[in-house]
């Protein structure tokens, strides 16, 4: 197994001049002193309850119109939460919410508002990684609150559980559709101070006698409890080699992804596998690839390998637990993962269970 990128190591690698240009000097004094080697003690957020105020972020990218920023507003406000706007969320930078100073201002202003309960961010994109280095993690730490959101935002939330110990979470975001099925999981992971307990994916359409859109996936026998750590395949994979990487050893992995062609969802999953990652996991859940298929103009490939040939061939000889299938992901009805809680994989079953609650 291939020994993994050390924080010593990193260092020794590259000049300080290097690191220098790369991390502004609170974040290099913090990384080059050594902190965060031993993981921390993990910290609950508060729950959130009916009129909990909520901050509103765009950490990644902008929407294309406006109006959406308020479209948003009003969807929280029905969930019966008061919502406060980030300072810089209506910026523009290209492809970005504003420059990177500014988006990662207005998650460290959230953080340090006493009269902000939890943040969920706008939509996801592009950006988050571009903005760790300027997270004060020390301040996080001192007021952990909710963060949930997903695809890009799994950099943020994998670098404040990491640096901060903090339960991020990876669910809705403010664009999302927030059905009676995302809303139910929601509410047991943000809300709720019991176990999250066991998920389900929905019940049968009316009419239909086997479940065919939903379908469990076992792609490997046993059980496996560890923490939940997880998010984007892409993101979790560019974060390797990077003061952000997570430590994956006896973790329960879960990972999703969205638009890439089967030959990169293999890429991915291979590079995964070649660090020696894979093969560390107590467990491994795998949710929705959506439209992750060969493209219908100019395919990367005229012949490939069907997604499921891919899972098979790259994840059952590893020997651990492992499902296909839970709903995870850039779907309607989505589950929200608590990163750092206890859950337990039950490959035999098809079932996974979160042992504990994440908010206190």
């Amino acid at each position: 197994m291939i020994e993994s990128l050390t924080r010593r190591n990193f260092i020794t690698g590259i000049s300080a001049s290097a690191l220098a240009a790369i991390y502004p000097p609170a974040f290099l004094e913090r990384f080059q002193n050594g902190a965060n080697d031993a993981p921390l003690d993990l910290v609950k957020p508060k729950a959130l309850r009916p009129g909990s105020s909520i901050g509103i972020i765009a950490p990644a990218s902008n929407v294309y119109e406006l109006e959406d920023i308020n479209m948003g507003k009003e969807t929280i406000e029905s969930l019966g939460y008061r919502v406060v706007l980030g300072s810089n969320i209506k910026k523009q930078y290209g492809y970005l919410a504003g420059s990177d100073a500014e988006r990662a201002a207005d998650v460290n202003e959230m953080f340090a508002r006493n009269d902000i309960d939890g943040i969920i961010c706008l939509r996801g994109g592009w950006g988050c990684m571009r903005i760790l280095p300027l997270l004060d993690y020390d301040l996080i730490r001192k007021n952990p609150k909710v963060l949930m959101g997903y695809s890009d935002i799994t950099s943020l939330l994998l670098a404040v559980y990491k640096h901060a110990g903090v339960v991020t979470f990876h669910g809705p975001v403010v664009l999302s559709t927030f059905s009676d099925y995302t809303m139910g999981y929601m509410n047991r992971a943000i809300v709720s101070n019991t176990a999250i307990g066991e998920i389900k994916n929905p019940a049968l359409r009316k009419g239909e006698k086997v479940e065919k859109e939903n379908r469990i996936l076992k792609l490997g026998k046993g059980t496996g409890t560890g923490p939940l750590v997880g998010g984007n395949l892409s993101l979790v994979v560019s974060s390797l080699g990077t003061p952000f990487e997570v430590d994956l050893r006896g973790k329960i992995l879960f990972l999703e992804e969205v638009g890439e062609e089967p030959y990169r969802v293999d890429r991915m999953l291979t590079h995964l596998w070649l660090t020696g990652k894979l093969q560390e996991l107590a467990g491994l859940v795998i949710g929705k690839l959506t439209d992750c298929k060969p493209s219908e103009y100019k395919p990367g490939y005229s012949q490939t390998l069907s997604v499921e040939e891919i899972l098979r061939t790259r994840i059952e000889p590893l020997g651990i637990p492992a499902l296909y299938g839970m709903m995870i992901g850039h779907i309607k009805d989505k589950v929200t993962m608590p990163l750092g809680i206890n859950a337990t994989i039950d490959a035999d079953a098809g079932t996974l269970t979160i042992n504990e609650n994440a908010v206190r």
